[in-house]
């Protein structure tokens, strides 16, 4: 198979773009054009639809591109397991996750695997922002919360879950909240959020909910709701240790909400190495419960 300008076409196809593509494929946007046309007309057809502000593939490109992306994973597979077998894990592995997640569990999983495989770098952008993981080149994300754009291809690893807490100090001052509409009469310490997300016997309820004080940190909110100066809702991994030495105590139990996913999202359609594969299961191995 003469496979020159299906690399090019793969890129335009994943980023939309002959720039983007150009940049994953560090050449230049003639380079990227001309083999294109080269293909086509090896081909004797059109791969990609051209307007001045968009490319996209056709039903012919669709067809085509299929099959290439098929062929060029089985290759990359076989290639990759023969360089595994003959070094060991290579490479380098990008990812992204949330800051005070990738923080707090990402970075000593990610530790895990680099003693395990010590000739892999890893390239961990922490942000809350929702980077394009094409884009950005990224192998992986970690993504808290509902299930992640079906564009890409999720992996749910874990759960995790937002739990209401006071200090013992602050409840004693100012009462327990027995329903989530009692918090109105309380100094609520918020996030990014104006409503607190509740449940009860299989129903999500919100809660609109104020107070004094505001900050987009949860480590921030932890030392605040720690000092007694109010009530928070915070995901477990902030508040564990405290509801268990007592330091914190839970409110609004009987209100818990449903869990929240934890998921490995990737971009579809595109090879993954044996490296990223062993990295989601060290991964996936980190956040099964104790």
């Amino acid at each position: 198979m003469n496979w020159r300008g299906v690399d090019e076409a793969v890129a335009v196809a994943e980023t939309g773009s002959f720039t983007a593509a150009a940049a994953r494929l560090n050449t230049t946007v003639a380079s990227v054009s001309r083999r294109i046309s080269e293909l086509e007309d090896r081909l004797g057809v059109k791969l990609f639809t051209r307007t001045t502000r968009h490319v996209a593939l056709n039903p012919d490109g669709e067809t085509y591109l299929a099959h290439c992306r098929e062929a060029l994973r089985l290759l990359n597979a076989a290639e990759d397991e023969l360089t595994d077998r003959q070094a060991g894990l290579t490479g380098q592995i990008r990812m992204t996750a949330a800051v005070e997640f990738g923080e707090r569990v990402i970075a000593p999983a990610i530790s895990t695997f680099q003693l395990l495989h010590p000739k892999v770098s890893v390239d961990l952008d922490l942000s809350n922002d929702r980077f394009d993981l094409i884009e950005g080149k990224y192998d992986l994300a970690v993504r808290l919360g509902e299930f992640p754009d079906s564009s890409l291809i999720a992996r749910k690893i874990g759960e995790r879950r937002l739990m209401a807490c006071a200090s013992p100090d602050y409840l004693k001052r100012c009462g327990h909240p027995n329903e989530p509409s009692d918090l109105r009469t309380h100094n609520c310490l918020r996030g990014s959020a104006r409503q607190w997300r509740f449940g009860h016997n299989g129903t999500a309820k919100h809660q609109q909910i104020s107070g004094k004080s505001r900050c987009n940190s949860g480590v921030a909110i932890t030392s605040m709701v720690l000092r007694g100066l109010g009530i928070a809702q915070l995901p477990d991994y902030y508040v564990e240790p405290h509801l268990d030495d007592g330091t914190l105590v839970p409110v609004l139990s009987a209100f818990q909400p449903e869990p929240e996913g934890i998921w490995i999202v990737r971009p579809d359609n595109r090879f993954v190495p044996r490296r990223v594969r062993e990295l989601i299961d060290v991964l996936t191995q980190e956040m099964r419960p104790t």
